[in-house]
């Protein structure tokens, strides 16, 4: 009988351990309240995010984003790619409604800011999960190089024609070819379009056997708005055949802005 009451009691033990550690896994991480900043890592041209969590009752209440150079200066309405400042309100959005940095969804053209806001939020969190309501060092601005050139001399150089001006490549053994759209507004490039397509004409989706392609393709415009150079697009491990042809149609593309001419209307439908 005193067995029995001792396997009941020892039984009773263990579920209750279960128990409890199932309602801490479920509970998921303990954030103290408080205004928690967390910073991503600079990316290759210099610049990271910085986001400010308030936690209220250990739940994400406020997030509020932005994105900045190593000077300080703030991605704004100014800002040439404007789909990354654009995209901060819809992220901190997404943040509060789901309470997890890896499950807000990416905004298709904005993947570089959506990788710099999870980035920033999981280190904000790390903090939240201390307590510790410290701020990142101050910004340390970099030195920037003196160019060569003066911005007007290097304009004179390329002698962009606003329109917009279109390239693609021959398809490959695949079948597959890249296509260009860039727009040039004030002798700058304003906007950049890139697909990879069939020869059907279909693009590259999320069905790709290989998806780092596609998605690299948003990254490669970003890079081609910002340094303004397809020699200057970093390439993306993992997605170098997209990055060649990307910069191959950029300098088709560019040199038709330089002359001031188009390829022929019915390009799309000729066959490589």
């Amino acid at each position: 009988m005193n067995r029995t009451v001792g396997i009941v009691i020892l039984l009773l033990v263990v579920l209750g351990i279960a128990m409890y550690i199932n309602a801490q896994r479920q509970e998921g991480p303990q954030w103290q309240d408080g205004t928690y900043v967390g910073r991503s890592s600079p990316d290759e041209r210099g610049y990271f995010g910085e986001i400010e969590l308030m936690v209220k009752d250990g739940k994400i209440t406020e997030a509020n984003y932005e994105e900045m150079d190593q000077q300080g200066n703030r991605k704004d309405e100014n800002y040439p790619y404007r789909l990354g400042p654009e995209s901060h309100d819809e992220f901190e959005q997404r943040l509060v409604q789901s309470q997890d940095p890896d499950g807000v969804d990416n905004i298709s053209g904005a993947t570089q800011t959506h990788d710099r806001f999870v980035e920033a939020s999981r280190d904000a969190l790390r903090k939240a999960e201390a307590g510790d309501q410290s701020r990142p060092p101050a910004i340390q601005p970099t030195q920037p190089q003196m160019p060569t050139e003066t911005p007007d001399d290097m304009n004179a150089d390329s002698e962009w024609k606003d329109g917009t001006y279109t390239a693609r490549t021959e398809a490959d053994d695949h079948g597959y070819h890249g296509e260009i759209e860039i727009v040039i507004r004030d002798a700058r490039i304003a906007e950049v379009t890139y697909d990879e397509k069939d020869q059907e004409g279909t693009p590259k989706g999320e069905d790709y056997p290989y998806p780092l392609g596609p998605e690299s393709e948003d990254r490669y415009e970003e890079q081609l708005i910002e340094t303004q150079d397809p020699e200057k697009v970093d390439v993306i491990t993992g997605a170098t055949q997209t990055w060649e042809r990307f910069k191959q149609t950029a300098k088709d593309a560019l040199e038709q802005a330089q002359s001031n001419s188009r390829p022929p209307t019915d390009m799309q439908n000729q066959v490589p």
